[in-house]
């Protein structure tokens, strides 16, 4: 593949074969492309080609890499995320090496390697060896299962070609790999720390994201980039009071709201590595709602406008939209309004000699790949002043919180309100998004 037009003819010549005229508008809709209706005359290849022209090359390896997901085609996938990891750090294959040596001859622990290995590797239809007969997963059961230590870690992905594979799918093998299901307690511990002390070389960490029975789950992500664990509840779209919110589960982190309910949504999904995407978020709403797609998708447009307290919100909220919905069209990164990040339960208020947090709330959230999370802020004259006077205390308060959630992991990019209304908006915003993409080279381009 030389380039994005070999990449683009690869895709057309997919979908004219896995799909009728009926069937594209759908598959095209399952991996981020608009495809046109069926006219008379008109080829499938030609509204293939259509709908991908004009797509950069990062927006290419997406659909690629969401179209080889969809129809199981491992190859395709690896092709887009190659694409889609360029010019980040790799993993390398010294790295990769040593890791497996770390596991010695046992990658699984109690999960059936097999099946495990299965999920990310093509093993079932790749011959062990050429006029053999027998397929990859054969010689992995024969010896790996039936004759544990034949074969060990390292000669395994050799076989698999998990030291060549691509950054995302070596990392959900190690995820996989270190899953409570098959080791727990000191043992699977004292692996993270091994396998850390290897991954640190190439700049990326195992880092606990979520727990199951107690145990916990891990997630390959790079190092002193994002926040440490992954996004749970999201609370959002506030338009009136407060929430009040409680435990029905502290454990499992199972929230309930005790009052104003109506006045926040409450997103309760698990939130893929990849992050939120508008179409995921409309998915959500259309299964609460009982509607159709299109009408979840204007329904929640609305809902999420009727949050946003000033022009300038609302603009950036609108121009993203215009701009990007139909580049994107279901790729498209959710813009999450007015998130509570640090919420201040009503019980503190029993408490003493404590205060409330200083930022409630945030303007904006995006959950982008790699746990990487983009809070974009909207400053009026509230923001450093206090009774119409300027306020060096509202300042240091914001830049304090500021802070806090630089520290935390996250990115904050503030705009003076006045940036955002009138002619010159729609550029602003529009070049912002431009070099944020740029910068993370994991979202998607425009």
């Amino acid at each position: 593949m030389s380039g994005p037009a070999d990449l683009a003819d690869r895709l057309a010549a997919i979908i004219q074969q896995r799909a009728t005229n009926a069937q594209m508008p759908s598959l095209g809709l399952s991996v981020g492309l608009a495809i046109p209706p069926y006219e008379e005359g008109v080829s499938k290849r030609d509204r293939a080609r259509e709908a991908l022209a004009g797509k950069s090359a990062r927006e290419l390896a997406e659909v690629a890499r969401r179209m080889g997901v969809h129809l199981g085609d491992y190859a395709l996938e690896e092709v887009g995320l190659a694409l889609l990891e360029e010019g980040t750090a790799p993993i390398t294959e010294i790295t990769r090496r040593d890791v497996a040596k770390c596991f010695g001859d046992d990658l699984c622990g109690e999960q059936d390697v097999v099946a495990l290995i299965g999920r990310l590797f093509p093993i079932q239809n790749v011959a062990a060896e050429f006029f053999s007969g027998r397929s990859l997963a054969h010689d992995i059961e024969q010896h790996m299962v039936r004759n544990p230590g034949d074969w060990d870690a390292e000669f395994l992905f050799e076989q698999i070609g998990a030291l060549k594979c691509s950054r995302d799918r070596f990392g959900r093998l190690l995820e996989a790999a270190l899953h409570p299901l098959g080791r727990r307690g000191r043992h699977q511990i004292e692996l993270v720390e091994a396998l850390n002390r290897v991954l640190r070389r190439d700049g990326y960490v195992l880092s606990i994201v979520n727990e199951e029975s107690g145990y916990p789950i891990y997630q390959l992500q790079p190092l002193g980039r994002g926040p440490t664990g992954s996004p749970k509840n999201l609370i959002f779209a506030s338009n009136g009071p407060k929430p009040e919110i409680g435990f029905s589960d502290a454990i499992n982190n199972d929230i309930v709201i005790l009052s104003n309910a109506s006045s926040c949504l409450v997103y309760d999904r698990p939130i893929r590595r990849d992050g939120l995407l508008w179409s995921e978020l409309v998915e959500w709403w259309r299964s609460i709602q009982g509607v159709g797609a299109d009408d979840a998708a204007r329904a929640l447009g609305l809902r999420l406008r009727a949050s946003l307290a000033s022009d300038a919100e609302r603009n950036l909220f609108d121009t993203y939209f215009k701009l990007y919905r139909p580049k994107l069209a279901d790729a498209l990164p959710a813009i999450i309004p007015q998130v509570y990040l640090h919420y201040d339960p009503a019980v503190v208020k029993l408490l003493r000699h404590r205060q409330g947090l200083p930022r409630q709330r945030m303007d904006f959230l995006l959950l982008l790949p790699n746990n990487q999370r983009v809070v974009i802020e909207v400053d009026g004259a509230q923001h450093f002043s206090r009774d119409g006077e300027p306020s060096l205390s509202a300042y240091a308060e914001m830049v304090t919180a500021d802070r806090d959630l630089r520290l935390a992991g996250y990115e904050i990019y503030r705009f003076g309100s006045n940036e955002l209304v009138g002619a010159g908006a729609p550029l602003v915003i529009e070049n912002f998004f431009k070099r944020l993409w740029a910068l993370h080279k994991s979202a998607p381009s425009t």
